[in-house]
């Protein structure tokens, strides 16, 4: 019988007969706790891959240093949640199935909707990640994720493994590779740059509140380059002129644009998305369609050496 893991991490916080509500299950299973604290139970969603990402590292190590990197980010006055010990005084708890659970406050707050999305809208989320930089760039160097070329070699093996699982047949494995090893080069090149980023900033991990818009979800942060986080935005917000806002946010919170590593942080985060649902998206109805338009669009330009985006980030091949 499955442990309730739900029922032991609330036993090990204390908080037995609390109100929870799921609020999702992807990397993790999210649950709102009173209307106070944000339960994170570190089991990810069947179908849901990341285990050439951490590549045997210690995730509860990974996940303990989340928590430090939240506090430091508080410390230089960023509004962030804020980690919550266990009854033990742990940060990271393991269940009794080896499972980790972790414990933040609860920021009352919304994430942004579709409709909503607006120039103002998205030259703040750019202000908000040019701030989150700055901050990220003062950290002591941790022992934490890297999305960086050595990643990029073992998620195209990946690849070949999913081939001969039947995942992907040998015309998608071959596209892929080849994106995989332009990133390795463009990584290796820009390694000097690399800082601490969110590395999953979606719509859906900004929060709304009343002291301005707040990231939430560091869960699969780690080192790259910093367009990793302007790059996921731009596969997750759409239009010309909130990409262009977003850059002019960021600029003027004092980041700086890098075409080249947004091109291959764009096409990495897609791939990244394609690979950790490689057990599901493949055999659903969308995908093949999905998958043409991104080889056309994204991953056979950049092979080619072709720019993804102009300078005034207009995305050059999109249909």
């Amino acid at each position: 019988m499955e442990p309730d893991l739900l029922a032991e991490a609330l036993f090990r916080y204390g908080m037995q007969g609390a109100k929870t509500n799921l609020i999702r299950h992807n990397e993790n299973m999210t649950y709102c706790v009173d209307n106070r604290y944000l339960l994170r139970i570190h089991k990810h969603a069947q179908g849901f891959q990341t285990g050439a990402v951490y590549d045997g590292m210690n995730r509860g190590e990974i996940y303990r240093e989340e928590l430090r990197f939240l506090d430091f980010l508080s410390s230089r006055g960023m509004e962030v949640q804020k980690p919550c010990p266990d009854g033990e005084g742990k940060l990271v708890t393991t269940l009794s199935d080896g499972t980790f659970a972790t414990m933040l406050t609860w920021l009352p707050g919304r994430n942004p909707e579709k409709d909503e999305v607006d120039y103002d809208l998205c030259f703040r989320i750019g202000e908000m990640v040019g701030k989150l930089h700055k901050h990220a760039r003062m950290c002591q160097k941790i022992p934490v994720l890297c999305y960086d070329a050595a990643l990029c070699r073992r998620l195209k093996q990946k690849l070949y493994d999913d081939l001969g699982s039947g995942a992907f047949d040998l015309e998608w494995v071959q596209c892929m590779a080849d994106a995989f090893d332009f990133i390795t080069k463009q990584m290796d090149a820009f390694g000097q740059d690399v800082i601490i980023t969110h590395a999953d900033l979606s719509l859906s991990n900004i929060l709304i509140t009343e002291n301005g818009l707040v990231p939430i979800d560091f869960s699969l942060f780690g080192y790259c380059h910093p367009m990793m986080d302007l790059a996921m935005l731009y596969c997750s917000i759409n239009g010309l002129e909130n990409r262009r806002a977003i850059a002019a946010g960021y600029k003027k919170a004092g980041g700086a644009v890098c075409l080249k590593m947004l091109d291959a942080c764009f096409a990495l985060n897609i791939l990244l998305s394609i690979l950790l649902h490689s057990a599901c998206w493949p055999g659903q109805e969308w995908f093949a369609a999905r998958f043409k338009r991104w080889c056309e669009e994204v991953f056979l330009p950049l092979t080619r050496g072709e720019a993804l985006f102009s300078d005034d980030f207009y995305l050059i091949h999109a249909n």
